[in-house]
């Protein structure tokens, strides 16, 4: 009998490598545009990428926000311009395309479904996520995917934790264990809607973190505690 029955997963840098979708739809829509991929443009946009998303998750920002200034300050970097929207909209179908897994996830979650029902959180955008898990190998292991995007309301807020626990339905989060890779999102919004959690630790970076319940670096490792 396994602890836990009920999980929900993040999806971005937990199931799926999202550093490696971002790449290579980055390059392929500028290779589209026909714009140049300057000296460090990886690294340029990942950080920058990272500070709008912190933004939109402060509510700083707006999702409309994020894409306009996200694609404003690419073009600056690159020094090439084009039309906002339809660059944004290119490069989030290229994103769409990607569904490399992070290893370990394909062989991990085909241990857990036989023993448990699982779910999806994400805050990433519904053009993105939905055709990307539609033709993902592991769509056939969860119940419910939500996004963040179509809800109007993003992790860590206690009311997209709710909405799923409804969706699949579940009572008690307490018996609910949430994984994900990010601190504020998915440890603290799950331990304060009163979840257990496992931050996965991609980054194995140093901390002095206490929210969380378990701490996992290897995907396969969420077997140990489950």
């Amino acid at each position: 009998m396994f602890k836990y029955q009920q999980i929900i997963f993040d999806a971005d840098n937990t199931l799926f490598d999202f550093d490696q979708a971002e790449a290579a739809a980055l390059v392929a829509t500028l290779a589209h545009f026909k714009m140049p991929r300057p000296p460090g443009l990886i690294d340029f946009y990942r950080q920058m990428n990272v500070g709008l998303w912190q933004q939109l998750e402060a509510r700083t920002i707006n999702i409309e926000q994020l894409k306009q200034r996200r694609a404003e300050q690419l073009f600056d970097f690159v020094g090439q311009q084009a039309d906002i929207k339809t660059f944004s909209l290119h490069y989030l179908d290229e994103l769409a395309k990607q569904q490399i897994l992070l290893p370990g996830v394909a062989d991990t979650l085909a241990h857990l479904t036989p023993h448990c029902e699982m779910a999806i959180i994400t805050n990433g955008l519904a053009r993105v996520q939905k055709p990307r898990f539609a033709n993902s190998s592991i769509q056939d292991h969860f119940g419910a995917l939500v996004i963040s995007e179509e809800l109007g309301v993003a992790k860590p807020n206690p009311e997209i934790f709710a909405h799923t626990c409804d969706l699949m339905g579940w009572e008690d989060p307490a018996k609910v264990l949430m994984v994900g890779d990010n601190y504020t999102c998915d440890v603290q919004g799950a331990v304060d809607f009163g979840m257990r959690s496992c931050w996965f630790n991609l980054r194995q970076i140093k901390h002095n973190h206490s929210d969380h319940h378990y701490e996992i670096k290897q995907f396969d490792q969420l077997l140990t505690h489950i």
